[in-house]
């Protein structure tokens, strides 16, 4: 079966919901961060502190067009929509998921973390990323749940629903 590719901004639960979609369908989970931490041998920050948040889309697109097409469970990166390319490679899978939330709940999910550098930026830089993302989401998912009142197997079962 096809992979299925999780979508959405920080803290949307796509690395939850992904280990939990990937235990119902037997799948493999691939998360593209720890894909990339992996190649590189740096994690995310040192990566953005080193060489940049230009660098780190690059080898986003490169992690992307390298993903396996089937049976994956596959979560991306927040920003992995950032880039057109990607937008366009996403388009072409049919089981892509927009995860959305509001920013009220990414806001209380993160009010701790610290381990993301583009969370660093102030409140203002934050809800300007969050609100210009909302658009290239939906653009490139074949499925949009809002998941800020859904436990992870109840997002998980939404998925299966569609698939």
């Amino acid at each position: 079966m096809t992979s299925i590719i999780l979508l959405g901004f920080m803290g949307a639960g796509k690395t939850t919901v992904g280990y939990q979609l990937s235990d119902q369908l037997g799948y493999s989970f691939l998360d593209t961060d720890h894909e990339i931490e992996k190649q590189v041998g740096l994690s995310i920050p040192e990566i953005f502190e080193s060489y940049g948040e230009n660098y780190f889309r690059e080898l986003e697109t490169q992690v992307l067009k390298e993903i396996p097409l089937d049976n994956y469970v596959i979560g991306t990166g927040g920003g992995i929509v950032e880039k057109e390319e990607n937008r366009a490679l996403l388009k072409e899978h049919n089981n892509t998921v927009y995860l959305k939330v509001d920013y009220d709940t990414i806001l209380k999910r993160l009010v701790n973390d610290d381990s993301r550098p583009l969370w660093k930026q102030t409140d203002h830089e934050r809800l300007t990323l969050f609100n210009r993302r909302q658009a290239y989401y939906e653009e490139s998912s074949s499925l949009t749940i809002q998941t800020d009142a859904l436990t992870r197997e109840e997002v998980s079962n939404q998925i299966l629903k569609y698939i």
